[in-house]
């Protein structure tokens, strides 16, 4: 029987999602777009109904959802979301499209999702509410917390650590055995061949420190 599902956030990650459902056959059944834009409410996304804003999940028991909200500077609003909302894992979505290439041995989380031409090898972990996008690698042994973004075609070998909400830029990589500190930012294109401290902003190559955000702006 298909599940109903409804994506939380209509800008380009949740199109890209929605249209990675439609294709993937018929265990999902998407419902529509829960979107906080104003100019959003009453109108369709790509086809599919706005429902209303984030706050009205109560109205739909028995679906599972998917959170795609922010981007790199923002992106802690899912977290924030998640949290305010009180979304319960067990009511998140995991999505993995047919078109990847998927250890056996890996464990991925609720509510992440893993895009067209990903490969994720032996025993890599993926947390709850991660973004793997179109054609990235996850070597062996890889960690990557929850609400970790991944962009396109980003290369991270094995025995990497990607803490919480961290974010790699489109065609970034990073060296075997480095830390991604949490809530930090991998410019794109960057190669990253020391440990990255948390909360902070890296870009070039090698990759250097380019500012440090704010802690407090990481706070629930």
């Amino acid at each position: 029987m298909s599940k109903q599902l409804i994506i939380i956030g209509g800008g380009g990650d949740g199109r890209n999602v929605a249209e990675m459902v439609q294709s993937i056959g018929d265990k999902w059944v998407l419902t529509g777009f829960l979107d906080d834009d104003e100019k959003k409410q009453n109108t369709k996304v790509n086809g599919l109904p706005v429902l209303g804003k984030s706050s009205d999940i109560v109205k739909f028991p028995g679906c599972f959802f998917l959170v795609l909200v922010g981007n790199p500077n923002t992106l802690f609003v899912k977290k924030r979301l998640v949290k305010h909302l009180d979304i319960k894992p067990e009511q998140l979505a995991t999505l993995i499209h047919p078109k990847t290439e998927i250890s056996k041995n890996t464990k991925i989380g609720s509510g992440s999702v893993v895009l067209s031409g990903a490969t994720v090898m032996a025993n890599a972990s993926i947390g709850n509410c991660c973004y793997i996008a179109s054609s990235v690698n996850v070597g062996h042994d890889t960690i990557i917390d929850d609400y970790a973004f991944i962009a396109p075609l980003c290369g991270i070998p094995g025995n990497v650590k990607v803490e919480e909400g961290a974010y790699f830029g489109i065609s970034s990589c990073v060296r075997g055995g480095v830390t991604v500190g949490r809530w930090s930012i991998v410019g794109m294109g960057s190669v990253v061949t020391a440990d990255v401290p948390p909360y902070h902003v890296v870009a070039g190559n090698p990759a250097r420190i380019i500012r440090k955000r704010n802690p407090l702006d990481f706070e629930l």
